[in-house]
């Protein structure tokens, strides 16, 4: 037994450095993966990041460029806004003088309509494409001021008017053609 023992306390301290150069040997191996591992995770990281910004850089040109669109349309929006106010104040001012014309034709005891008045009316009427419609608004327009025998007077002056108005054309169209 003692030559057991003594043949084991031997053994012993080379089985301990056989154990640790293996422990070493196999943490070493696993440091290696490990590190390998993480290598791979990083690089994954840093492709994940590169494409991150370059997606960011795309997201910034698509932001500018619609921030560009959106500041043009904005322009154009405007630049429509303050041609419709202009257009609509100058109609509005075409109505007014033409119902003041056709006021000013009730005062004058329902003679025909002077060059005048009848200008102040068509002025308006040639502002819009539909004439009948044009007489009707200047006649709605008209309505609150006159009484109602007064009425089917303007409306007859005001139909004469379009009447003359389809007429010119006709004769300008006519007279185009013949050229």
């Amino acid at each position: 037994m003692e030559k057991e023992n003594k043949r084991l306390k031997e053994e012993l301290p080379k089985q301990k450095a056989a154990l640790q150069r293996k422990y070493q040997h196999v943490l070493e191996a696993e440091r290696n993966k490990q590190s390998q591992q993480l290598a791979e995770k990083d690089k994954k990281i840093e492709e994940l990041q590169a494409k991150y910004k370059g997606e960011e850089f795309r997201h910034q040109q698509d932001n500018q460029e619609k921030d560009r669109i959106i500041r043009q349309k904005d322009g154009i929006i405007n630049d429509y806004r303050e041609r419709i106010g202009h257009y609509l104040s100058t109609l509005s001012e075409l109505l007014r003088t033409a119902v003041k014309a056709v006021l000013d034709y009730v005062q004058d005891g329902y003679r025909s309509f002077n060059y005048r008045q009848e200008c102040d009316v068509k002025r308006y009427m040639n502002s819009l494409s539909d004439k009948e419609e044009a007489a009707d608004t200047v006649l709605n327009a008209s309505l609150p001021f006159l009484k109602s025998d007064e009425c089917e007077k303007v409306k007859g002056q005001l139909s004469y008017i379009v009447q003359d108005m389809k007429e010119e054309r006709q004769q300008s169209r006519s007279r185009g053609f013949h050229m």
